[in-house]
């Protein structure tokens, strides 16, 4: 016990508890007698693990943590089921596009929280559409957390400098914050390009000069140049050890820019998923048939280059491109992705070809993509990511231990809760849900 009590004093204080109230202060739940994987470095797996309000307190065995227990917490018997840290999804387009495929914003946040995601990055969040997320995030409708990047151009067309008269990283509130600006800079696997490199320059410098973190769509090897050497510029000109530039999909990467990435400081944000099917890809076709697959979707080689690798979705659009409106409502699941990351297979279900296996991820490598990492990849690894006191309780409640089933199980592994802030937000188990006061 001498363990945790520091542990829960220390949290007191980060939640700005005055000091009569340390005392009585209880956490408000528990949930004990499971498997923990925390996501941490230091004890990567616990028992139990206590809640105060919206944050973690405790996390360890349940002979440390159970006595924290107040006449008024709830006590949650895992009974053996596992929980982690909720997940993560760093590309994606639930709440602004989800409506192409039936799901409006609040259907969309509901089908994220089923899935098991308490935090996804929109990836395309125009003024109209971040008006709509303030009023869903003041109506208390979205209750899981969402960050926000912000275009300055689609495809062609250029949207100027619009985003410049917002703070960069604003919180809005703890469900809402502007994480980075997004840059679209080609098109079907490098057919298109739609910068020359003099404006694209021009847009990453005065983007990184005013603090915002650029997110950028590069498809091919050939857009990955004009990213690479916009951002060596702005970083030139205004040094920083910590801008964290992103690379959004980074599908064709020769190794001197897989170097020039790790130098750089770049964050590769990848979907497993990709690629799908050639048939379905002309661009993705042209490159197979130029015997290119070696340059194409290096997974594993990002990760074992300790280039930053954070995973995503891409919802509903990779989805939609791979597998088809009609199969859409049956995937999104995080457990879906990191089987593609670990078993190189697609939403179509097509064996993977030998380029692509040689390029798969562990469990571990591929849970991390969804976890801690991603809390990186939006400057929250000191909140989010990982199940230690003092970051929020953003938690998932699992069927089954993604670290020991078979892989084949991954997809199979059923989200019986899903906690956002200590608010249980989804619940597909109620002996999961329900609880016991400690008498």
């Amino acid at each position: 016990m001498r363990r945790v009590v520091p542990l829960l004093l220390g949290c007191l204080a980060v939640l700005n508890l005055p000091p009569d109230t340390v005392s009585p202060a209880a956490p408000d739940v528990i949930y004990h007698h499971g498997v923990v994987l925390t996501m941490e470095a230091t004890r990567q797996q616990a028992e139990a693990i206590a809640v105060l309000r919206d944050r973690i307190v405790a996390v360890g065995d349940d002979r440390d943590v159970l006595p924290l227990a107040g006449r008024t917490t709830r006590v949650v018997d895992l009974e053996g089921r596992t929980v982690m840290p909720g997940f993560l999804d760093s590309h994606a387009h639930w709440i602004g596009d989800g409506e192409m495929v039936g799901y409006w914003p609040e259907a969309a946040v509901d089908a994220a929280l089923r899935r098991g995601w308490t935090s996804i990055s929109e990836q395309f969040v125009d003024d109209e559409r971040l008006a709509r997320l303030r009023e869903l995030d003041r109506s208390g409708a979205l209750r899981l957390r969402v960050n926000a990047y912000l275009p300055v151009n689609f495809e062609d067309d250029k949207f100027g400098g619009w985003y410049l008269g917002l703070d960069p990283r604003r919180s809005y509130s703890p469900h809402l914050r502007l994480a980075g600006v997004k840059l679209f800079l080609d098109h079907d696997w490098g057919t298109r390009f739609h910068w020359s490199q003099a404006q694209l320059n021009d847009y990453v410098r005065v983007a990184h000069r005013n603090g915002w973190q650029v997110s950028a769509h590069a498809i091919s090897a050939q857009a990955l140049d004009q990213y690479l050497t916009a951002v060596a510029e702005a970083l030139a000109g205004h040094p920083s050890q910590n801008a964290r530039h992103r690379v959004e999909h980074a599908v064709q990467l020769r190794d001197d820019q897989l170097a020039r990435m790790r130098e750089l400081g770049l964050i590769a944000s990848i979907q497993p998923g990709l690629p799908g099917d050639s048939a379905k890809e002309p661009g993705f076709g042209k490159l197979v048939a130029r015997g290119q697959t070696g340059w194409i979707a290096r997974w594993r080689d990002l990760v074992d280059s300790d280039v930053r690798t954070i995973g995503s979705t891409d919802m509903p659009w990779l989805v939609l491109v791979l597998g088809g409106h009609a199969t859409e409502l049956q995937h999104g699941s995080p457990l879906e992705a990191v089987h593609q990351a670990v078993t190189r297979q697609s939403y179509l279900g097509r064996a993977p070809e030998d380029w692509q296996l040689a390029q798969r991820l562990t469990v571990d490598q591929a849970l991390r993509l969804f976890t801690i990492d991603a809390a990186y990849g939006t400057f929250e690894e000191d909140v989010k990511g990982s199940l230690a006191p003092g970051k929020y309780a953003d938690l998932v409640i699992l069927s089954d231990n993604p670290t020991s089933v078979a892989v084949d199980a991954l997809p199979g592994i059923r989200v019986l809760a899903t906690v956002v802030g200590g608010k249980v937000e989804h619940c597909a188990d109620e002996q999961v849900c329900s609880s016991q006061l400690r008498s």
